[in-house]
């Protein structure tokens, strides 16, 4: 037995309605009412814990999907936290970068700086 609803109205563009009919059929969605409450329950399920902290949408593809339920499957890791890993590690790796690079650089103006010839009006 489902539990009790509540009646609303909703107003909304002619594009939007249409893009919401065309779900219609999917995900269980049955009628107009399935797909508003699902996509009600989706965001309210997707908002952060904390108000400071903010939430990420990323779309994915079928092989993505397979491949993230295999390794839920095999080691119990969450797409959420497969999310979070690789969010990580891509930070890491774009900081190393830019230190690296950075190096780089100050190796590059001192080399300059080195085979640069004083002259003697410059000199104290």
């Amino acid at each position: 037995m489902t539990a009790p609803s509540t009646l609303i109205s909703l107003r909304i563009t002619e594009e939007d309605l249409q893009l919401l009919d065309s779900r219609i059929g999917t995900d269980g969605a049955r009628s107009r009412s399935d797909v508003v409450r699902l996509a009600i329950q989706e965001f309210l399920n997707g908002q952060p814990l904390l108000s400071e902290m903010d939430s990420v949408r990323i779309p994915l593809g079928r092989g993505d999907q397979m491949r993230l339920g295999h390794l839920y499957e095999l080691q119990g890791i969450t797409t959420q936290e497969a999310a979070q890993q690789g969010l990580k590690l891509f930070i890491r790796q774009a900081l190393e970068r830019e230190i690296e690079e950075t190096k780089l650089l100050e190796e590059a103006v001192a080399k300059a700086r080195a085979s640069t010839i004083k002259r003697e009006e410059y000199q104290q």
